[in-house]
């Protein structure tokens, strides 16, 4: 890590989730553009899209977990 840099808080993190939503978005683009229309195209938007659903309720539930804690 550099000087002032932060580590990524857990598994958990705003930051990871952040990171991982921005690498789906950019695997999404790149689906967009080098897989013909049709479905490959789709399955690999819907494996996208789940993936992204995970993260995100994975941080949902982490947050609960949090405010249960609390």
């Amino acid at each position: 890590m550099g000087a002032g840099s932060k580590p990524m808080d857990g598994p958990g993190s705003h930051q990871r989730m952040v990171v991982a939503l921005l690498v789906i978005a950019i695997a999404a683009v790149g689906v967009y553009f080098t897989v013909e229309p049709g479905k490959y195209r789709s399955l690999a938007w819907v494996v996208l899209g789940f993936f992204a659903f995970r993260v995100w309720i994975g941080r949902m539930h982490r947050e609960r977990v949090e405010r249960e804690q609390s």
